[in-house]
């Protein structure tokens, strides 16, 4: 048994790894080059090891600063061994080796998670002292049979408003700002989501990269809202699981402080559950912070059910 650096030879291996360990998460080699792409080393640090059971690798961890979330010794956690190579080791091995780099930059806290229903994960994070500081419920919409008729008046109601919805793939077509402004109103609507840290916003360059570039980039499935004055004043975006088409991930859900109470996050969403029916999606996929419940209440209306709660863990360095 060994603990190493990870290199790029690793991938194929490194996402086999992580598919068996979250199997309702799955992605693809393309998806992780992608994502690690778009990682800024020069802003945010980041450490992948890989744990070899006779030259297979067979586990793994990520210790890194949260881009969406930035404090400077503060960092994520995430170690995954291959449920046939568990209880032998390996997740020690590399939970050690990444603490240890942590305490080398003098790190003030980790934080991790694990779904309730992963009693491995939960059991490996409380034995080293993690405590519990937040949970996330994740949810899911059956779309194929969804009854649009109980939200027949959505659209007119936001309409009265003078607010459109559009795509950002439509605006980017007839306005050259149109990026600029939908990355400033995504800056705005993720101040408001609930977290530990404050917020913080990616650079521009990485957001575009995120939203535009990678193999699940959907711009004709990020809904905007737009008032009578041309301002952005709502969002509702998807992405494509490439490793399996049957589901979208739902990513963020804003509408800025001044424009709510007009409908215009129940209209936005609708829009979501359209396109993923007409891609012939079986489901949808979103998480929502326990507190946040105006988002919560949105999801029980439209018909999402709660999975298993994702727990938030921290220790203290």
């Amino acid at each position: 048994m060994s603990v190493r650096p990870f290199a790029p030879s690793d991938y194929a291996a490194y996402v086999e790894v992580a598919n068996a360990s979250y199997p309702d998460y799955g992605r693809t080699v393309d998806e992780a080059k992608h994502d690690d792409s778009t990682w800024d080393g020069a802003r945010y640090f980041k450490a992948r090891l890989v744990a070899e059971d006779r030259g297979r690798l067979v586990g793994a961890a990520e210790l890194q600063h949260e881009r969406w979330t930035f404090v400077p010794d503060k960092y994520w956690l995430d170690v995954a061994v291959h449920p046939d190579h568990r209880r032998r080791g390996h997740g020690s091995a590399l939970y050690d080796a990444a603490v240890a780099i942590a305490r080398d930059r003098v790190a003030s806290a980790l934080n991790a998670g694990a779904k309730e229903s992963m009693a491995d994960g939960v059991r490996f994070l409380e034995r080293r002292g993690f405590r519990e500081v937040k949970r996330d419920w994740e949810s899911r919409l059956k779309v194929k049979d969804f009854d649009f008729s109980r939200f027949a008046t959505a659209d007119e109601r936001i309409a009265r408003e003078g607010i459109r919805i559009t795509t950002l793939g439509e605006e980017m077509a007839r306005d050259a700002g149109a990026l600029q402004k939908a990355y400033e109103l995504a800056r705005l609507c993720s101040e408001d989501v609930p977290s530990i840290d404050p917020p913080t916003m990616v650079p521009f360059e990485t957001w575009r990269a995120l939203i535009l570039e990678g193999p699940g980039a959907l711009p004709e499935a990020y809904f905007m809202a737009i008032d009578h004055d041309g301002r952005y004043v709502g969002v509702s975006n998807m992405s494509r699981s490439t490793e399996d088409p049957s589901f979208f991930w739902h990513q963020l859900t804003g509408v800025l402080r001044d424009a709510r109470g007009k409908g215009i996050a129940m209209a936005l969403k609708l829009q979501t559950v359209r396109y993923a029916q007409r891609q012939g999606a079986d489901h949808i996929k979103t998480w929502n912070d326990s507190r946040n419940r105006p988002m919560l209440a949105i999801n029980e209306v439209l018909g999402f059910e709660k999975q298993p709660v994702w727990i938030m863990y921290q220790k203290e360095l």
